[in-house]
C-alpha cells in the first residue's frame, strides 16, 4: 500500500473511532463495576483507571506521530489543536497552539489571532 495523505488521513480517522469506542466500552465497564461485590469493586476501580491512562498514552502517541503537538501539563500529555496564527510582530510566530484540556497556548496573550472558537469543554 502507498503511503499517501488520504491514506494517512484514513487511518488517523479509523485510529480515532477505534479510540472513541473503546473510551465508551470503559464507560460500560465503569457503570457495571458498581453492580459488583464490594470486595471487587476495588480492583475493578483500578483496572479501568489502568486501561484510561494507557488509552489515552497510546492517544498522545498517535497524536505526536501525526505531527501534533503535546501539552506538558499533566501526564498523560494532552493534545494541542491550532487555534490561529500569531501576530507577525511578536516573537511568536506561525500557528498558534491551545491544550484542548486546560487552555494553554504557544503564544502570549492578545499576540495572536484566533481563528477557531474557545472550546466550551
Amino acid at each position: 500500500m502507498e503511503i499517501t495523505p488520504e491514506n494517512i488521513a484514513a487511518g488517523a480517522s479509523a485510529a480515532s473511532a477505534s479510540f472513541k469506542a473503546i473510551r465508551q466500552l470503559l464507560g460500560v465497564f465503569r457503570d457495571a463495576k458498581d453492580m459488583l461485590p464490594a470486595d471487587k469493586q476495588a480492583a475493578a476501580s483500578l483496572a479501568i483507571e489502568n486501561s484510561e491512562k494507557q488509552l489515552a498514552i497510546a492517544e498522545a502517541e498517535l497524536a505526536r506521530s501525526l505531527g501534533y503537538k503535546l501539552c506538558h501539563c499533566q501526564f498523560p500529555p494532552t493534545i494541542m489543536l491550532a487555534v490561529g496564527y500569531a501576530d507577525p510582530r511578536r516573537d511568536v510566530k506561525g500557528q498558534v497552539y491551545e491544550c484542548s484540556k486546560f487552555g494553554y497556548d504557544t503564544a502570549a496573550p492578545w499576540a495572536f489571532t484566533r481563528t477557531k472558537p474557545v472550546s466550551a469543554e
